[in-house]
């Protein structure tokens, strides 16, 4: 077993973002034993890679989920640095593209329909100061709440909550910001939470999700 410990959706300094642990194993563990690991990781969400670097398995504190953005793009982060980079993944919502561009930024296409936000309120306020001055969550949770930066360069700034969900605030949420490009039927840059950037876009039949990423922990390698 081989785990490292990635952060998705940081800013140019590789700081906020949110963490995924990435186990990377020879065979799928049940998925049981895979929720009992992930119930007990520090980090919010865990993914289990299969030997042939396709096939994953994502799984929060309390559930498995088909699809979560910023886990796959840190899981494809670790295995890029591992030189086993995939050109896709398979989850259970379906095939999820991949590519690293020229500027670092780790990209993947996917339908805003399988993110686990897709049902989430989408409140928008006045001002980016309106969404700073939130001190909890609204009322109306799971919600994400955001405001124009520039909305003719297409800048938001946006927070998540979800405290029924087992989270209070979502540092950096992929999939909101999924479902917002693809409710406003435009290219956005979110800043999100204390600092992350997340960078969304819609094209064909889904969404282009991508963030910087960077490697904090590799937690055991295999012998050899």
């Amino acid at each position: 077993m081989h785990v490292l410990v990635a952060r998705a959706f940081t800013d140019s300094n590789g700081e906020h973002g949110n963490a995924v642990r990435v186990v990377m194993v020879g065979e799928l563990p049940g998925a049981e034993d895979r929720q009992a690991i992930a119930s007990a990781a520090a980090e919010p969400v865990t993914t289990f890679v299969a030997s042939d670097m396709r096939t994953v398995r994502i799984h929060n504190h309390q559930r498995e989920r088909p699809f979560t953005g910023h886990a796959l793009l840190g899981t494809a982060a670790a295995l890029r640095m591992l030189g086993a980079s995939a050109g896709s993944f398979d989850v259970p919502a379906g095939c999820v593209g991949l590519w690293y561009d020229a500027q670092g930024i780790q990209w993947l296409h996917a339908s805003a329909a399988w993110t686990p936000a897709a049902s989430a309120r989408h409140r928008q306020v006045a001002l980016p100061a309106d969404v700073e001055a939130l001190e909890g969550p609204p009322p109306d949770e799971p919600v994400q709440v955001w405001a124009w930066i520039d909305e003719r360069a297409g800048h938001v700034r946006a927070r998540q909550f979800k405290p029924s969900e087992g989270i209070a605030e979502d540092e950096a949420c992929g999939s909101a910001s999924m479902v917002l490009a693809h409710k406003l039927g435009r290219e956005l840059l979110v800043m999100h939470g204390r600092g992350s950037r997340i960078a969304v876009r819609p094209r064909g039949d889904g969404i282009d999700l991508g963030g910087w990423c960077v490697i904090d922990q590799e937690l055991g390698k295999p012998a050899g």
